[in-house]
C-alpha cells in the first residue's frame, strides 16, 4: 500500500498517536525519519506535527551536533507533556472502573448521573471564573464553541467545530475516557453532556446542545450540536 493510501485510510488520531509512539522509540527523530519510520507521507507527518505542537504535546528542537544539507542544524522532535493523552496508564483505568462500579453497585445509575451533573457544573464555574479573571470570557457563540473545544482538547480528547446555519457542530476524535464510558454508558459521557451544557448556558442561555452520537456507543466520533434555541 502507498504512503498516500495508508494517509487516507489513517483518521488524524490514528495518525498524531502513530508518530507520537514513533518519538517516543526514537529520540532525536527527524520528520524524514518519522515519515520513514512510519510508512506515512512528509506532508502527513508535518501536518501531524503540527497539530502536536499546537496542543504542546511535542516541542521542536535543534541538534547542532547533526547537520543537514549545506550546514544547517536539523530539526527533531520530542514529547513534552502529552504522552498519556495517547498511551493512557492502565492504572487510571482500573481504578475509574473499580470506582464507577463500586458507586454504581452502592447508590445506582441515577446517584451517578446525578455527582457527573453536579461535577460537570462545579467545573463550568471553575473554568468561567478563570476566563474572567484572565479577561479572555468567550461573548460570541462561535468564541463560546472555540473555548469548549479548547478545554476538550486539554483533556487529549482532540474536538473540532464546524458552523452550520444556526450553529456549530463539535466533533471529538478521541474518548481518553472509552473504556469507562464503554463500559457504563451515560457515565462519562453525561459528564461531557452536562459539562458543555453548563459551558454554553453560562455565557448564553438561549444556547441548547445535543450529543446525537458517541464513540461509546460505536459512532466514530463524538458530536455535540451547540445552537440557539
Amino acid at each position: 500500500m502507498s504512503k498516500r493510501a495508508i494517509g487516507r485510510e489513517m483518521d488524524r488520531y490514528e495518525i498524531d498517536q502513530r508518530i507520537v509512539e514513533t518519538i517516543v522509540v526514537k529520540p532525536k527523530v527527524t520528520i524524514d525519519g518519522i515519515a520513514k519510520e512510519t510508512g506515512l507521507s512528509y506532508t502527513a507527518v508535518r501536518n501531524s506535527l503540527q497539530r502536536l505542537l499546537n496542543l504542546g504535546v511535542v516541542v521542536e528542537a535543534t541538534d547542532t551536533e547533526r547537520h543537514v544539507q549545506r550546514g544547517r542544524p536539523a530539526t527533531y522532535f520530542r514529547i513534552d507533556k502529552g504522552l498519556q493523552l495517547f498511551i493512557p496508564p492502565r492504572q487510571f483505568k482500573h481504578l475509574a472502573l473499580t470506582l464507577v462500579s463500586q458507586i454504581m453497585k452502592e447508590d445506582g445509575p441515577e446517584h451517578v448521573a446525578g455527582l457527573l451533573d453536579r461535577a460537570a457544573k462545579v467545573e463550568a464555574e471553575r473554568l468561567s471564573m478563570e476566563w474572567e479573571k484572565e479577561e479572555i470570557q468567550p461573548k460570541t457563540l462561535e468564541q463560546i464553541v472555540q473555548a469548549i473545544c479548547g478545554y476538550i482538547n486539554e483533556q487529549g480528547c482532540y474536538a473540532e467545530h464546524t458552523p452550520f446555519e444556526n450553529g456549530f457542530y463539535v466533533h471529538v476524535n478521541n474518548c481518553v475516557y472509552y473504556a469507562v464510558s464503554s463500559e457504563y454508558p451515560g457515565t462519562i459521557c453525561r459528564f461531557h453532556e452536562s459539562l458543555i451544557s453548563h459551558l454554553a448556558n453560562y455565557h448564553d442561555k438561549a444556547l441548547t446542545v445535543i450529543h446525537d452520537q458517541a464513540i461509546a456507543k460505536g459512532a466514530h466520533n463524538c458530536r455535540y450540536i451547540i445552537s440557539h434555541r
